[in-house]
């Protein structure tokens, strides 16, 4: 099957690609990076494609020249660059979107991906989050999830596209940069495994943690699964505190000093608890790292890239 991954080269690309190929795929990548740095070890097995999410054009030739039979859309501008400049998050994150289930169309590409965020319903929520539970995002980038979340749906509904989203909640795992969430998750755990000094704000604050390796396993069963009604769902991992997570990466890293701030406001804009009942009994989804596991694989991965 000929694949092509929009930010392939990004985080979560870097973990996805490679399981993409041991499937046999041949798998194009379209991302805005010169050097695609963390696709090194697999770079002569692949396509790539610069370009730019925010220009139609360059996303349209993208497509035109793979002929890809589904589209995996990785790409979008996180939280923090989105509220700076609402304008280009649009373009990049919602109207590459379109742009991408147009050219479905185009050239009868019948599957099509998304990776959604928990971003989609804002803070006043009832917890544990329901997939169908109210949403009213609290930043520009959750308004732009949620629009393409609702063009997905349409294209799958007026055209019989096979068109699906996950909703991952707060992903760690090594080489993990951007994004909001990442200062309290994977650079946290970064610095640890460098056995650097850490300043640890808002340590008591909990959140979903999801290793980013169970997220590459909920897309590859998302994108096997016959779907019928329902194409967007909640994927979640285990609740921990900043606190309980540092203290397990700190017995993994015990050199690493550690400084514990107080309790401030709340950096995320995110509900703590989601509900992803109906992932694990439509797509067969189960989340097969514990918070121990994970860190301690990030730690360990850390430690062999230095």
């Amino acid at each position: 099957m000929r694949v092509l991954v929009t930010g392939g080269a990004g985080f979560i690309g870097s973990y996805l690609i490679p399981k993409l190929l041991e499937r046999g795929y041949e798998v194009g990548v379209f991302d805005i990076k010169d050097k695609p740095v963390l696709l090194d070890p697999v770079l002569s097995h692949l396509s790539y494609m610069r370009g730019d999410l925010g220009i139609a054009e360059n996303v349209r030739e993208a497509v035109e020249k793979f002929r890809p039979e589904g589209i995996m859309h990785l790409g979008a501008i996180l939280a923090g660059l989105c509220e700076s400049n609402p304008g280009r998050c649009f373009d990049v994150n919602f109207k590459s979107t379109q742009v991408l289930l147009d050219a479905c169309l185009k050239l009868r590409i019948q599957k099509f991906f998304m990776a959604s965020s928990v971003s989609v319903f804002g803070r006043d929520v009832p917890e544990p989050v329901v997939d169908g539970a109210q949403k009213n995002p609290g930043n520009i980038y959750g308004q732009t999830k949620l629009a393409s979340e609702h063009l997905l749906l349409w294209y799958a509904r007026t055209f019989g596209i096979d068109a699906c989203a996950i909703r991952p909640t707060l992903v760690y795992g090594h080489g993990r940069t951007t994004g909001i969430t990442a200062l309290f998750t994977a650079k946290l755990l970064d610095a640890i495994a460098r056995n650097e000094e850490v300043q640890v704000d808002n340590p008591d604050q909990r959140g979903d943690w999801l290793y980013v390796k169970d997220v590459v396993q909920a897309v590859l069963k998302i994108w096997d699964a016959k779907l019928t009604d329902q194409r967007v769902f909640n994927i979640a991992g285990s609740i921990h505190s900043t606190r309980e997570v540092v203290e397990i990466a700190h017995m993994a890293a015990p050199k690493a000093k550690i400084i514990y701030g107080p309790m401030g406001e709340n950096p995320t804009p995110y509900a703590v608890a989601f509900d992803d009942s109906p992932a694990r009994k439509i797509l067969g989804y189960t989340p097969a790292y514990s918070i121990e596991a994970g860190v301690r694989e990030h730690i360990e991965l850390a430690r062999a890239k230095k």
